[in-house]
Formats: C-alpha cells, sequence, structure tokens
C-alpha cells in the first residue's frame, strides 16, 4: 500500500470518528429530552404552605387549640401543632363523611391525652375529597353552632383552593408537555434524513409522517462510494415512548452501516444490546435494512420482522418476507440474508403499517391496495410516492392519521444509463 492510499484511509476513518461523534451526541441529547417523560405521574397539588396557613386562621377564628385536615386520596394528614396525630378510628370514620354532614368525634376511649374533634368534609366539583377539622382538649369547652358554621366556611375556601391549585398546575403541565413536546418533535425531525441521496443510477423518494408530533417511525440511508444502504424501522406504539425508542434504534442501525458492518451483522449486535430494555419496557420493534452494490447491482436485504418488501421487475411483483422475528422479541436472533439481482427499471418499495392499516369501507387497504396506487410500467419514484400518499388519503377519507407512516421508493439504472 503506498503513501497516498495510506493517508486516504486514515482521512476516511478521521472522517467516520467524527461522525459517529455526532451522532452519539445526538442520541444522548434525544435522551436528555425524552427521558422524563418516560418517568412521568400525575403530579400531587402542592398546598401545604397554602392549608397550613388556613388552619392557623381556623384555630384562630374558632378559639380552639388544634386543627387538621385530611385528604383521601394519598392519606394525607396536615395538622397544628404538626405533631398532632389522626387516630386510626377516626381515619376510617372520616372517609365515611358525607357533604352538609360534620362529623363530631368525642375522642379516644381509656385515653386522657385525647382530643375531640369536628370535622366538616371538602367537597370539590361534588366530590368529597377529605375533611376540616378543629379540635379541644376534652376539658375544654363545648363548641358552638357558630365555629360550627366558621368551619364550614374554612372547608368550602380549602376546597376552592384545591381545586384552582390543581387547575392551575394542570394548565402549567399542559404547557409544559406542549413545549416539551415540540422539543421531542424538532429533535426527531432533525435525526431523519435532511435531504435525499443524489446517486447515479437511482431515483429515490421518501414520505415520512408521525401520526401524532412524534412517532415510532423511521428510515435513513448511508452512501459509500460503491453501495448504497437504506433502512426502515417500526417501533410497536406511538407517543413518546416509541419515539425515543425509534430514536435510539435509528441511531444505533445508521453508526452500524457507517462502520462498515453488514446488515445481518448489525440487527444481531441491536437485538443482543437492546434485547434486556426491551423486554423490560415492553417494547418491540421492527427493522429492515437494504443495500445495494452499485456496480453489480447485486440488492440485498435483512428483515427483522417488518413488512414484506415490495419489488417489480419485468412487470411482475415480488415479496422478501422477513427472515428473523422483530427485536426483541428472542434473546438470540437468526436471520437470513436475502439476495436479488436488479435488472433496470426495477422499483423497490419499503413502508410501514401505517399504509397498509389504514382503514377503509372495504376493510384495511393492506398491499393489494398500496400496489394499486402505482401505474403499471411507472418508474418515476415522486410520481409514485405522490400517488401512494394521495390515494392512501382518498380511501382514509382524509381522517386523521391512526399510524406512523413511512415509505421509502427505490428505481433502479445502471450507472450511466438511460
Amino acid at each position: 500500500m503506498n503513501h497516498t492510499d495510506v493517508t486516504a484511509q486514515e482521512k476516511r476513518i478521521t472522517q467516520l470518528e467524527g461522525e459517529i461523534e455526532e451522532l452519539t451526541i445526538a442520541l444522548a441529547q434525544a435522551w436528555d429530552q425524552l427521558a422524563p417523560f418516560l418517568q412521568e405521574a400525575p403530579a400531587q397539588t402542592n398546598t401545604t404552605e397554602v392549608l397550613t396557613h388556613i388552619l392557623h386562621a381556623l384555630m384562630a377564628a374558632a378559639d380552639v387549640d388544634r386543627s387538621g385536615i385530611y385528604l383521601f386520596h394519598h392519606n394525607d394528614w396536615l395538622a397544628v401543632p404538626a405533631d398532632t396525630p389522626l387516630p386510626t378510628d377516626l381515619r376510617y370514620q372520616l372517609k365515611m363523611i358525607q357533604p352538609n354532614h360534620p362529623l363530631q368525634w368525642p375522642g379516644e376511649k381509656d385515653s386522657t391525652n385525647s382530643a375531640g374533634w369536628l370535622f366538616a368534609p371538602v367537597v370539590a366539583d361534588q366530590h368529597t375529597i377529605g375533611a376540616i377539622g378543629i379540635g379541644q382538649e376534652r376539658t375544654s369547652r363545648h363548641l358552638t353552632a357558630a365555629e360550627m358554621r366558621i368551619l364550614s366556611g374554612m372547608a368550602e375556601r380549602v376546597a376552592g383552593q384545591i381545586a384552582a391549585t390543581q387547575l392551575t398546575r394542570s394548565r402549567e403541565r399542559e404547557a409544559a408537555a406542549r413545549q416539551e413536546l415540540e422539543v421531542a418533535s424538532r429533535i426527531q425531525r432533525s435525526i431523519q434524513p435532511a435531504k435525499l441521496p443524489s446517486i447515479d443510477g437511482l431515483d429515490i423518494c421518501t414520505h415520512w409522517e408521525p401520526a401524532r408530533q412524534v412517532g415510532g417511525d423511521g428510515w435513513g440511508w448511508v452512501e459509500t462510494e460503491n453501495e448504497f444502504a437504506w433502512f426502515v424501522l417500526d417501533v410497536a406504539g406511538k407517543g413518546l415512548p416509541a419515539a425515543l425508542a425509534a430514536m435510539a434504534l435509528h441511531t444505533a442501525i445508521r453508526l452500524g452501516l457507517k462502520t462498515g458492518l453488514t446488515p445481518l451483522e448489525i440487527l444481531r449486535i441491536i437485538n443482543e444490546d437492546f434485547y434486556d430494555s426491551y423486554t423490560e419496557t415492553d417494547l418491540i420493534a421492527t427493522a429492515a435494512i437494504y443495500s445495494l452494490d452499485l456496480n453489480s447491482a447485486q440488492f440485498e436485504q435483512v428483515n427483522a420482522g417488518h413488512l414484506p418488501t415490495l419489488i417489480r421487475q419485468g412487470g411482475e411483483w415480488h415479496r422478501l418476507e422477513a427472515t428473523a422475528p422483530p427485536i426483541g422479541v428472542l434473546p438470540d436472533m437468526t436471520a437470513e440474508t436475502q439476495r436479488l439481482a436488479l435488472e433496470p427499471n426495477d422499483l423497490i418499495i419499503s413502508y410501514s403499517d401505517g399504509f397498509t392499516e389504514i382503514e377503509t369501507n372495504e376493510g384495511l387497504w393492506g398491499e393489494e391496495g398500496l400496489l394499486g396506487a402505482v401505474a403499471p410500467g411507472k418508474i418515476d419514484a415522486k410520481t409514485i410516492v405522490d400517488s401512494i400518499v394521495q390515494t392512501a388519503h382518498e380511501v382514509a377519507k382524509n381522517t386523521r392519521l391512526s399510524d406512523d407512516q413511512t415509505l421509502v421508493i427505490v428505481t433502479y439504472q445502471p450507472r450511466g444509463g438511460t
């Protein structure tokens, strides 16, 4: 090997290392933005400070030595003084309290330290969500009717405060979710190919549309001097979990292609690395990787559970079925590389089930519907994509997408051919 060849290889290695680093950073950023969504839980209303002020005011108005509020949903007991216990027997009785029916509790028997309590129900949206009460030592005076009215008024204020806080926090969560979904959408779109490849001998056109702001579909491509490789993937499910898994899978496949691994090696390694995490989160994904030698016209496919690839040769349609289960189904993947020699004007269609599972008046659109949208003899990739997408919208009556849609059309002409 001469000095020129060595220098060229070193420059190529440096370029690959830079691209791998960029993809790794992109994946890390995607995880940082999306991981909180996978751990999201309903937020609890944080009204502790407000309720404490209300309890102090209630004590002063009723001239009592203790007050407390018990919220049913989380078994929350907030009292002034803070160390005031809520007896177990009283806890059970409070869960039975009814609107407009205060509960008088005389205190625990056989206890010299027990206090008597008067509780009023806290009602929000016509549901009893808790009870607020005032308490006195047994030796203190009896609670009056006026004090009971004060208690009922405070119960209404507490209910209003909780409802207002819940509404405010709900709106805040919705606004934050919308903003973060927009960020997630921009991240996902950023890793989808920004432009179509321009390769002598190939006519390529694609369509990618998530059913929501983010989705579980994806596609990508990598070109080397004499080979063009592309892939489609589909993570089961919708929304952020599927989108996060799809971005990770997209990055992993593209990294594998850039480092020169074969499609078979890529899917085997990905399945091995992703299997445990997919099993723990009940995820599965389908993926098909395709490669075409631009000199020999040798086409190869490795398909892990994805829909059949549709290839038109000489006017006849052929189906290349999956030879392995989806990623995450079995710990060890055994797949088969399928090969086909392409001829001029051959057409390759790879797609996701967002097309074939469109519901029409006659049932699912299916492969037959998709192929029916391809005019016989037509080889212009963009025309074919436009026809399939337009027909799909028509048969679905232009309703909102129920699933993500991905479509990749490749037609072959020998290099320098017409």
